[in-house]
Parts: structure tokens; sequence; C-alpha cells
């Protein structure tokens, strides 16, 4: 019980000693509150010289007179690049797209299994109807192997040739 108020003590010591320095601080800040710059002074004798001279000069004869600053810009050079889509240009590639009749776990592990034993690449799209199936080869021969081995399975497939 000491402890907790030990504890609620100090905070409030230490958030009223912050209090107090911000006070402090602010009332200081008002204080100095007339503080013009120096680069803001040279700026306002500038405008009083010229409004006196009363020339009228354009804008590019006044950007002119501007004292030249001595400093370097951040960043001397400046790098663009474009990366141009040109998948329109490219040579499209055959793929095959396996449809089967079947949608059911059994169904998917042997066609799985199957295409694993066939060292293909397939993507599998699982769709609401029935799985998708797109596979990276443009092989024919190799499509009616795997409709054949499928075929042991009682699984019905149809290949389609896809460009992409």
């Amino acid at each position: 019980m000491i402890k907790k108020y030990l504890t609620v003590g100090i905070l409030s010591l230490l958030l009223l000693s912050l209090f107090a320095v911000v006070l402090i601080l602010v009332s200081k800040f008002k204080a100095n509150s007339n503080f013009i710059p120096e680069f803001a002074h040279n700026i306002n004798i500038e405008k009083e010289n010229k409004q006196k001279n009363n020339e009228n000069f354009t804008w590019q004869e006044e950007l002119a007179k501007w004292p030249s600053k001595d400093f370097t810009p951040a960043a001397e050079q400046f790098n663009l690049y474009v990366d141009v889509d040109a998948s329109d240009l490219k040579e499209k590639s055959k793929y095959y797209q396996l449809i089967i009749d079947k949608n059911d776990i059994y169904s998917v592990f042997c066609l799985k299994q199957t295409l694993k034993s066939f060292d293909v690449k397939y993507f599998l799209l699982k769709s609401s109807d029935s799985p998708e199936i797109f596979l990276d080869t443009d092989n024919k021969e190799l499509i009616d192997e795997i409709i054949k081995e499928l075929k042991k399975y009682k699984i019905n497939t149809q290949a389609k040739e896809i460009w992409l």
C-alpha cells in the first residue's frame, strides 16, 4: 500500500516539474517573440532599398540581381528508371489446361501424385465446380500419357490448349 502511494507521489512530482519547465520555456519564448532572424532582416532591408529606388524590374531581372548563395544541392545527379511493359511484344507460350470431371479429395490426390510422377510443373487452382490444372509443358505426348494414367483411377480428363 505504501509503495502504491510512493509511486503515485513520485509520478506526480515528475509531472509537476515537467509542467513547470514547460511554463518557463513558454514565458521565455513570449519574451523573445519579436526576434527576427538575420536573413529575414536582410530581406526587409533589401525590400526597403528597392522601394526607395522605385525601379520596376521584370521578375527575371529581379532574380538576376539576387545575391548568389554558396551551397551545393543535396543531389547532384538524378537517375530515372522506366520499366516498360513489353509483355505484349513477347512471343506467347503454349500451355495445357487439364479439365477433370471429379472434385473430391481422392481424385485431387491421385491427380497430384500422377503429375509428380511425370515430373511436370503444374499450377492447381481450386474453383467451386472443379479444380483447374495448368501444366507448364507443350509436349502433347506427355499430356496424352497423363490422361491415360488418370483413366486408371477412373478420372476422366480433357486437355485444352492455352496460349499465354
